[in-house]
């Protein structure tokens, strides 16, 4: 059951991200695949087994033929809204006339539109030499071969790049909403981006604890029983001993990232204080290198989920989405209050008891939303796709989890969507409360997209308070 929702909700994402990617090239915007190329490092590591697929862009900028590539396992791939043959005999022509063949064994081209029925492997076959063989049929694919080899996939897995694909279709919509100009009637569209202010700067540090020693007095004074050697979990386990229970750090190549000064906080125990270096945070939300604007993403995220913990809403540690659980013990409902239209109340966790006996619990109901960090162009936004989440205890995942889910999501429109979008940004927004030092990450407004002469984006919050304006056009919405 559980396997045939998440097929049903990956078809629909792929669907719906083909029809984005078509009407990007109905606009004239076929670099809609430049904007994608990162996000399908994860699917594409995941289906065919290349944990070491990189972007060769980040490599060399502009590297002609391909796009991606694991010199490794010698498989590339270039990405592509084009599907014609002479697409086909393009990439192949540039792939033999720069000897990829010498890094690379296969070359994939992956089309984000409907491939042709058929290509013509005579017509290829003239391009190649003994050095190299590219198969029309098993190299040429779309989203629909790529769907089918993910079905093949164990659930776990599947359940991922369902959520990578959910963030690609948010990264489609708001590339196509950026770059819209060929619209003739004036429209307003609010997006699901929220605009968001980086810290000013990234403190690094060398890592310097005796991992045996942590998990000795793990065990014996947080009652630890785990075999784990997961370096992150026995920092984690450091800090706990240490009376540290901030969550709003990253852990990389043997290093520790955070925002804040790490000599001013209680990381400090974790750290060769001499090896402390201030990085400006250009040097990863700008840098052509994929990992060092990847650190920067983990680091957003989890400088979040600190803030938001305060606030009793949580991140799933498995599924890393965020969702509302009570405030206080044994609470049954919690509502929050928002400005949306007007001053209002929205309910974002809930005790649904069973129907036929009442004093016992069905399962809880949470307000939920995955969060995914994006640059366009040199602005940053966080991506908000709200959803629900179903419990049978307050964390865990209920049995009915998707039927559930199911049954709610039939029961709401663009507008219901819409509205949740906003309650989520209105939340963020005041997780500062007009406080936000030179360390915080400072969540400002959901933006709106004006076509077709040009984009501009208007607040639809305040930018002092992060309070929502009461007057919010009702338009059209991007939000998933």
């Amino acid at each position: 059951m559980r396997q045939l929702a998440i097929e049903n909700r990956l078809r629909d994402v792929v669907s719906r991200l083909e029809r984005q990617v078509e009407l990007a090239t109905t606009q004239g915007r076929t670099d809609i695949n430049l904007a994608l190329e990162d996000a399908f490092i994860p699917i594409l590591k995941a289906t065919y087994n290349l944990p070491n697929l990189i972007n060769l862009n980040r490599k060399r900028k502009n590297y002609p033929g391909i796009d991606l590539g694991d010199d490794y396992d010698r498989v590339a791939f270039q990405i592509t809204s084009t599907s014609t043959l002479d697409k086909v005999k393009s990439t192949v022509q540039q792939f033999m006339d720069r000897a990829y063949y010498n890094s690379f064994d296969e070359l994939y081209v992956l089309m984000l539109t409907p491939k042709q029925s058929s290509y013509s492997q005579t017509t290829i076959d003239r391009l190649l030499t003994g050095q190299f063989s590219f198969n029309c049929k098993k190299h040429i694919i779309d989203l629909g071969d790529l769907l089918r080899e993910v079905s093949a996939l164990r659930v776990t897995t599947q359940e991922r790049i369902l959520r990578e694909f959910e963030h690609m279709l948010g990264e489609a919509e708001a590339f196509i909403s950026f770059s819209a100009e060929t619209v003739e009637a004036s429209t307003t569209i609010t997006s699901n981006l929220q605009a968001i202010d980086l810290p000013e700067a990234v403190y690094v540090a060398e890592i310097s604890i005796d991992d045996e020693a942590v998990i000795a007095r793990a065990k014996a004074e947080l009652n630890y029983g785990g075999r784990s050697k997961n370096r992150r979990s026995i920092i984690k386990m450091a800090l706990l001993l240490e009376g540290v229970e901030t969550d709003a750090w990253v852990y990389y190549d043997g290093r520790l990232f955070a925002f804040e000064d790490m000599e001013q906080t209680g990381v400090a125990a974790v750290i060769e204080p001499e090896s402390i270096e201030r990085l400006d945070v250009a040097d990863l939300s700008e840098s052509p290198e994929i990992d060092n604007v990847n650190v920067l993403k983990q680091l957003l995220l989890a400088q979040t989920q600190d803030r938001l913990k305060c606030r009793h809403v949580r991140l799933h540690q498995k599924d890393r989405f965020f969702f509302f659980g009570p405030s206080v013990d044994g609470q049954k409902e919690r509502q929050e209050a928002w400005i949306g239209k007007k001053r209002s109340e929205r309910r974002v966790y809930k005790v649904i008891q069973q129907k036929k006996d009442t004093t016992k619990v069905a399962h809880h109901q949470h307000l939920c939303f995955d969060l995914s960090f994006i640059r366009i162009g040199r602005a940053w936004y966080a991506e908000i796709v709200p959803s629900w989440y179903y419990s049978f205890n307050g964390y865990k995942r209920s049995n009915w989890h998707e039927d559930l889910l199911s049954k709610q999501k039939r029961q709401e429109h663009n507008s219901t969507v819409r509205d949740q979008v906003r309650f989520v940004a209105y939340f963020l927004a005041g997780l500062s409360d007009g406080s936000a030092g030179a360390s915080d990450i400072r969540y400002r407004s959901l933006i709106q997209f004006e076509t077709p002469q040009g984009i501009e984006a208007e607040a639809l919050m305040h930018e002092g308070d992060g309070a929502a304006e009461g007057n919010v056009d009702e338009s059209d919405e991007v939000a998933a």
